[in-house]
């Protein structure tokens, strides 16, 4: 069930059965000459969606623009500030807890939200924590990457290698092309460099400088990827991995003490 297509006397009904909610993140920026810009908030919200029916989680709106001011020397790409979508989760958060959620289970699908989303969760449990006579805090937050989940991280490995490199990534171009296959069909260009050993450790861990040295040395938009490799087939199989593995995971942190 959708937060947006909910009444407010649905969730308090909701509210009665689980504390859980799960937030979809992404970000609004190139995927390649190819790739849909939206392709880390679509691909984020429809795994969100899936958890949400299988697990019988209310879902959240998805952040569909997060930290990517490395990508902006590409046209269409949108950025917050770090600090900007720290207060956003922060402020997110806090109104959900509020209504009583206590479980705030995060799909990811940008890599750059991830080191910022886990700074906004220490702000959010910092604040618990540090309020007098209040060092209990029951809200608890966790951010699954949908790519990393285990039965996906192991499928795009065996399907694509090297060749899925950093962004623009085989793996999440088939996603999109099982999603929408109205929107985006088959992909031919390939990556204009494979990364060395050094770039894939340092992009790996979202090392980017400013714009202008992004747009310098990825000119096609890609980070050492292959998005030709991607089938609509592969999607199918790459999404079902996704939804199971994320059930799985978030009734684990429902459960959790």
């Amino acid at each position: 069930m959708r937060l947006q297509f909910a009444t407010w006397p649905a969730v308090e009904r909701y509210l009665e059965r689980s504390k859980g909610i799960v937030i979809p993140t992404g970000s609004t920026e190139q995927h390649g000459a190819q790739g849909l810009i939206g392709t880390d908030a679509l691909c984020a919200e429809a795994v969100a969606d899936g958890l949400g029916e299988t697990a019988d989680a209310l879902v959240a709106p998805c952040l569909a623009v997060g930290p990517a001011q490395f990508n902006l020397g590409f046209a269409g790409t949108l950025t917050t500030r770090p600090s900007t979508f720290i207060a956003l989760v922060g402020d997110i958060v806090r109104s959900l807890a509020v209504h009583g959620f206590e479980r705030f289970y995060f799909v990811n699908g940008h890599g750059a939200n991830v080191a910022t989303l886990r700074a906004a969760f220490q702000e959010i449990h910092a604040a618990a924590s540090l309020a007098p006579g209040a060092n209990r805090p029951s809200v608890r937050c966790r951010v699954r990457s949908w790519w990393d989940l285990p039965r996906v991280d192991a499928l795009r490995r065996e399907l694509y290698g090297e060749a899925e490199g950093l962004h623009a990534t085989p793996s999440e171009i088939a996603l999109t092309q099982h999603l929408f296959p109205d929107r985006i069909g088959r992909v031919t260009s390939g990556p204009a460099a494979m990364l060395s050993p050094d770039e894939r450790r340092d992009r790996a861990g979202d090392d980017h400088h400013d714009a202008a040295d992004h747009r310098r040395r990825f000119p096609d938009g890609l980070v050492g990827s292959d998005p030709s490799l991607a089938t609509p087939e592969d999607g199918k199989r790459l999404f079902e991995a996704a939804v199971a593995d994320a059930a799985a995971d978030y009734r684990a942190f429902l459960a959790e003490d």
